[in-house]
């Protein structure tokens, strides 16, 4: 539900630190999840319907308990909650497909370019200014970002890069909208999603097909990765400011390629990690410098 973050010189040092180190456990186990998916030997459409599924079956629970103020958030938000739905369940299903035909470091370094993304898309739809150290940091990441693409192409992976962009570009409309629709509650939102994108995959899956091991891992994806890293990212936002938990979120494109370099020996290529570091870089510093703005 949402909750009002009080002032940043009201909440007591001890909780920011609570709150940074809730970012840093939410980027953590978000990079978890090409290790996982690497290990559930399923095709990618079976993986998204039961990620989604075993997600929206998780989430049910906690929406009944607190029924009287779901049904109030989602009567209040309306179709904002929708379109939030929408977006959510195009980046579930678009980046199980991305890990299928890509690295897991080359799908990450993509997500390094949400920030500017959400920062283009909230100004054509809400108006919002475009601050010229973003502008100087979105032709930074450009640059980033076709080294990348260009070890992509020399790997085969243009297509996985591809959906890697709409993945990217889901998750910053999903940002503009609850952005315009402060009242869009996570809870049912991330709920209508996984039974968005459970519906979806339904027709290109085979469900049955999965076993008691694979079953495992597909709970320590759905319920486990993605709902434990957005409870863990929620309660950061609650103790320190929407800027930092970004800036600590960014460890989640470091982590990822890691994991899987060390424990599946899926080594990054010479411009991918370039690349990476200069997309990675120029976002960290976005999103440093948009906290230094003074607020109000």
């Amino acid at each position: 539900m949402p909750t009002p973050v009080p002032p940043q010189s009201s909440v007591p040092h001890r909780s920011r630190a609570l709150g940074a180190f809730y970012a840093i456990a939410a980027a953590a186990i978000f990079s978890t999840a090409g290790i996982i998916v690497r290990r559930i030997e399923l095709p990618a459409w079976d993986v998204s319907f039961w990620r989604s599924a075993l997600l929206t079956v998780t989430a049910l629970p906690l929406l009944l308990v607190h029924r009287r103020r779901s049904w109030a958030a989602i009567r209040s938000a309306g179709w904002s909650l929708v379109f939030s739905a929408l977006a959510l369940a195009g980046s579930f299903i678009s980046f199980i497909l991305a890990l299928e035909h890509a690295p897991v470091a080359n799908v990450l370094i993509v997500f390094g370019v949400v920030p500017f993304l959400t920062a283009l898309l909230a100004r054509l739809f809400l108006n919002e200014p475009l601050y010229r150290h973003t502008i100087v940091a979105m032709v930074v990441a450009v640059v980033g970002l076709a080294l990348s693409v260009a070890g992509s192409l020399k790997s085969g992976a243009a297509f996985g890069m591809a959906l890697a962009m709409m993945v990217s570009l889901c998750m910053s409309a999903n940002y503009v909208i609850v952005r315009h629709r402060r009242d869009v509650a996570m809870a049912p939102a991330v709920a209508l999603a996984g039974f968005i994108s459970a519906i979806i995959a339904l027709p290109f899956a085979h469900p049955l097909d999965v076993g008691g091991r694979q079953l495992l891992w597909l709970l320590a994806l759905g319920p486990g990765q993605l709902a434990g890293g957005l409870l863990f990212y929620i309660a950061s936002l609650k103790r320190i400011p929407a800027g930092q938990a970004a800036l600590l979120g960014l460890l989640e494109l470091v982590l990822g390629p890691i994991w899987v370099w060390v424990i599946d020996g899926e080594q990054p290529g010479s411009f991918t990690l370039l690349g990476g570091a200069i997309v990675i870089a120029a976002a960290a510093a976005n999103v440093w410098l948009d906290s230094r703005r003074p607020t109000g």
